[in-house]
């Protein structure tokens, strides 16, 4: 102790305990008089309070109140209570019923005139169908505030944290759910009010019970939509159009006027901008003849209206959809003047089917031309509606330069009456180039009906073919070998190829003659012999069914197995080939038969019993053109038949000489001549011999006859 009070004489200074006292009296006088109100103001910022208010509730606001009282109050957005004033010029928000979290503003103003205040906290009593959220909703906010348990049983909570000068306004925030409960209209509800005055020496918390005027107001939806359905297009259609408020407030003042109609969204005039009017679509064609604003005063909430116009669209727009946007101005539920932009659209039928009938006229569904020949088109156009038609203008019009229309190529017709029924014809030319390939034409009309002008078009495909002409020249007869053949050319004018070209014989005068004189010359045959008999194997010499000239299988003479020179019937292998008495008219076939390009044609005929003369004649001849379409044509001519050259000059007619022979038979008769007379002439050799011998007397008579019979024997 006495080693401190040494240090401590030696250090410090000498002072006076008088003047100590009074250096440290003027400090702790100012701690003492602004610490309370400095915690205060603290503990209000920092949203921590250590002791509850507990001020007497200030319940009547007479001349002397000086405290906060309620100005205003009015629902905002969400961002607003971010703000620290918006009192000079509010936003007021419409909200309805089941709106959810919201945001509700209270403007207050400081009546003091001597005092700011500060650390102003308020509890707002919520009515039915509403709750508090956010902080407002968190119970250790609200379990030390006994004073609003007073008078608040479902209280929101809004706090304000700077200090109001005397007489100012400020604004406090509350935030609160709506509930689809909740109904539109004004409630009486209070708010306990807690604040600081600044400046007042010993009051911490002042307490004020205030009146609110509280108010869900409701809110103006509008929609629109078409009440018309499908529109023609080519024609006057009035369009009705239904504003709907689909709301829980009722729309004042309302005015809905056209302005887009046709276009797209985002065109011009599609906001409250103060644009231009679109009244008319370049791009749709659909114009609005009837008004385009309409008062329609108030909708109330879950009301309509309806506006209706005349809209004319055009063929353009057939088988689309057409936008009709609405700008409607109107006052919301705090009677703000409101603007809003609302769409509809508006469909238009397709084009009706076409009345008016394009066909062609022709042997199959797709015409065929003839290249480098005129060939005719002919078309027919018909009106199956049951309107009138007029001012028809048809027009053909080929899609190939090397295609010409040579006939008429337009067509008018004034009235096409339901029912009628007109046939055009104009001709054409296809070039040799187009042979075996295709071409078209675009038949097109134009014509109106019922008002409007329609357009009905056919493409009509075709094929353009060569031409095949054939002619037959040069027929003469000529024999070789015995074998009589009519002869000649065949010849293609045209400007393609015949493709599997045949030729045989048609009945003709020629025929008819040919079969005639046969018929005349077997009944000559059968009157100048007579059958030798009727044995079982005889030799007839028209016996059965042998290789006669004509063939056959029934001899009229001899009915055995014999050899028969000519029989009457069936497929032997006379010169005419196989069939009832010999057929003479084989066919031939020649192949492919190109333009320009002769060939000739052999046919075998038996011209010996015909007369010398000038004959008709025709071939029947098949060929397919480029489209492997098969054609059947008869050529005529004329063929000269000349007298038959004389074989040889007999005395005296035999039967043989009557009867034709096969070329065996004939080579046959001579050989077995020959050996018939070599015979004889041995024979007679021998008897000669014999005689001498017996004249001579050399021999023994007897002998020699011996040895003759045995030599005759042995031969």
């Amino acid at each position: 102790m006495g080693g401190w009070k040494k240090m401590s004489s030696t250090r410090l200074p000498k002072i006076s305990i008088k003047k100590l006292g009074v250096k440290l009296a003027i400090p702790i006088l100012i701690v003492i008089l602004f610490v309370p109100t400095t915690l205060s103001t603290l503990t209000a910022y920092g949203q921590v309070q250590t002791q509850d208010c507990f001020a007497p509730l200030t319940t009547i606001l007479d001349a002397t109140y000086a405290g906060p009282v309620v100005v205003d109050s009015y629902w905002v957005d969400q961002g607003t209570s971010t703000a620290t004033d918006v009192t000079s010029n509010p936003v007021k928000k419409e909200i309805g019923p089941g709106e959810g979290p919201s945001v509700f503003a209270v403007v207050f103003n400081n009546r003091n005139s001597a005092f700011p205040i500060t650390s102003v906290t308020a509890f707002l009593n919520l009515p039915s169908g509403f709750s508090p959220t956010g902080e407002s909703a968190n119970p250790q906010l609200l379990q030390h505030f006994n004073q609003a348990a007073r008078v608040a049983n479902n209280p929101a909570v809004g706090n304000y944290y700077g200090t109001v000068a005397a007489g100012a306004s400020f604004t406090m925030y509350f935030n609160i759910n709506v509930l689809p409960t909740a109904k539109v209209g004004t409630f009486a509800t209070t708010v306990v009010a807690n604040y600081v005055q600044v400046g007042v020496v010993g009051q911490q918390c002042t307490s004020a019970l205030l009146n609110v005027p509280f108010v869900l107001p409701g809110k103006v939806v509008l929609d629109a939509s078409s009440a018309t359905s499908d529109l023609v297009p080519q024609m006057k259609n009035p369009i009705s159009i239904t504003i709907e408020n689909k709301g829980s407030a009722d729309a004042t003042g309302v005015v809905a006027t056209i302005v887009n109609l046709g276009s797209s969204k985002g065109g011009t005039g599609s906001s409250g901008s103060g644009g231009s009017l679109v009244l008319q679509s370049a791009t749709t064609q659909i114009v609005n003849l009837g008004p385009n604003t309409f008062n329609l005063g108030t909708i109330p909430a879950k009301a309509k209206a309806v506006i209706s116009t005349t809209v004319y669209p055009s063929t353009a727009t057939a088988g689309t959809t057409q936008e009709v946007q609405l700008q409607i101005n109107y006052q919301n539920a705090w009677g703000k003047l409101s603007t809003d932009s609302v769409s509809t659209g508006l469909v238009i039928e397709p084009n009706p089917p076409q009345s008016l009938s394009l066909s062609y006229l022709g042997n199959a569904s797709t015409p065929v031309i003839t290249a480098a020949t005129l060939d005719d088109l002919n078309f027919a156009v018909a009106n199956n509606s049951t309107d009138p038609m007029s001012n028809v203008l048809i027009s053909l019009v080929p899609q190939s330069t090397s295609v010409s229309i040579v006939g008429p190529s337009t067509w008018t017709i004034q009235n096409l009456q339901p029912g009628d029924r007109q046939i055009l014809t104009t001709k054409v030319y296809a070039a040799n180039t187009l042979i075996n390939s295709p071409a078209s034409f675009t038949l097109t009309a134009n014509y109106v009906s019922k008002g409007q002008a329609l357009t009905n078009s056919l493409t009509l495909g075709t094929f353009v073919v060569g031409d095949i002409k054939l002619q037959i020249y040069g027929l003469t007869t000529s024999s070789s070998g015995g074998i009589s053949n009519i002869v000649g050319n065949l010849l293609n004018q045209g400007s393609t190829t015949a493709l599997f070209t045949t030729v045989q014989l048609a009945p003709s005068q020629l025929l008819t003659a040919m079969k005639s004189a046969r018929f005349n010359s077997t009944n000559n045959q059968s009157q100048s012999f007579t059958p030798s008999a009727q044995g079982d194997s005889g030799q007839g010499f028209q016996g059965g069914g042998g290789q006669g000239f004509g063939g056959g299988s029934q001899g009229r003479i001899g009915q055995g197995g014999g050899q028969g020179f000519q029989g009457r019937q069936g497929g032997g292998q006379g010169f005419g080939g196989g069939g009832q008495r010999g057929s003479m008219s084989t066919q031939q076939f020649i192949g492919d038969l190109s333009p320009d390009s002769p060939i000739p044609i052999s046919v075998p005929l038996r011209l010996n019993s015909l007369s010398p003369g000038m004959y008709q004649v025709a071939f029947k001849v098949v060929y397919a053109d480029d489209l492997k379409n098969f054609h059947t044509t008869i050529l005529n001519g004329t063929v000269f038949v000349a007298k038959s050259a004389p074989t040889a000059a007999p005395q005296s007619e035999s039967i043989l000489d009557k009867i034709p022979l096969p070329l065996p038979v004939l080579i046959g008769i001579p050989i077995a001549v020959a050996i018939a007379i070599g015979f004889l002439i041995k024979k007679k050799r021998s008897a000669k011999k014999k005689l001498k011998l017996i004249t001579q007397g050399d021999t023994d008579i007897v002998s020699i006859f011996d040895d003759t019979k045995k030599k005759e024997n042995e031969s």
